[in-house]
């Protein structure tokens, strides 16, 4: 008899443990973006030079990224790749933070807003989390409250 109260319980348990898992993937792999943002937004800052995170695969964040000072192979830090049903979009190219902590486009030099996209691949009723990245370079999560990818996170 107790076998079959915990059978129960475990079977009424899985589903939302299994939200429980997906929604995790996706804040830690929002938070291993913020994070790497953050720390080169400082070291430029800290330097008063131009630091870069470049990913490993110019339009696959997924892949991983690494934080390097500007025009130098120097990798200040690197990210291993996002695994685990989360998918990430972002630029389809380096970010660059300037000296004074903005950030630029890497190839122009002129500045931008960027926006990281975090969804659950596997559940579409796992909420998206964004980060936004205003011309200051100051990054901000945000968590999707319509649920519609294409309208990102309001």
């Amino acid at each position: 008899m107790v076998i079959v109260i915990v059978g129960i319980l475990v079977a009424l348990g899985m589903p939302s443990m299994r939200d429980l898992i997906a929604s995790t993937k996706v804040k830690t792999a929002t938070s291993d973006v913020f994070s790497s943002l953050i720390f080169a937004r400082s070291e430029a800052i800290k330097r008063n030079a131009a630091i870069e995170i470049v990913p490993v695969v110019a339009t696959n964040w997924n892949a991983g990224w690494s934080v390097n000072p500007a025009g130098t192979t120097t990798k200040l830090t690197v990210q291993d790749p996002i695994t685990g049903d989360v998918a990430v979009t972002g630029p389809n190219a380096t970010l660059r933070y300037r000296g004074n902590g903005r950030l630029t486009d890497a190839a122009s030099g002129a500045a931008m807003t960027v926006e990281f996209q975090f969804i659950a691949t596997a559940f579409s009723h796992i909420q998206m989390r964004c980060i936004r990245i205003d011309p200051s370079g100051r990054p901000s999560v945000r968590m999707d409250t319509d649920r519609v990818p294409a309208n990102g996170c309001n």
